[in-house]
């Protein structure tokens, strides 16, 4: 009988294989990490234009390295940073053209690699099972532990 422990461990080495896998490929083909993909698109999702804040929220990850990794974002001219005009106290991020360009070239990228990665182990209709099935274990009652 399969313990939750198992499934929490194959979930997590699958993870951390299909990462490493989509980080490498990424790099080659785009010239970005996953990590600057993930955070591009998170930008993106918020029409192009972000507070920390909210890149932090999507990402899930602590607002400390959501800052850092907009720096760099930043400093490798992906995104840019400005006052927000709406709360001195914070500031937008947008993608530069650049980001633009990567996040474009990331984003077929990554679909090509994982099709490549899933495709021949889970069809179409049952990735969407999937999806449906995982986003119903995120939003369950008991998932108000993890955050």
């Amino acid at each position: 009988m399969a313990s939750y422990i198992d499934l929490f461990t194959e979930f997590v080495r699958l993870e951390i294989e299909v990462w490493n896998s989509l980080d490498a490929d990424l790099q080659v083909s785009a010239g970005i990490t996953l990590a600057q993909f993930q955070a591009l698109s998170a930008i993106r999702k918020n029409a192009g234009s972000a507070r920390v804040q909210d890149i932090s929220a999507e990402l899930m990850i602590t607002v400390g390295a959501t800052s850092k990794l907009v720096d760099r974002l930043e400093r490798d001219g992906l995104a840019v940073r400005s006052a927000n005009p709406d709360d001195r106290r914070s500031s937008v991020i947008n993608l530069s053209a650049s980001g633009e360009s990567a996040l474009n070239a990331a984003d077929n990228a990554a679909e090509q690699h994982l099709r490549t990665v899933f495709g021949d182990a889970i069809s179409a209709e049952r990735a969407a099972r999937m999806i449906n099935e995982l986003a119903s274990l995120r939003a369950h009652p008991s998932a108000a532990m993890i955050a």
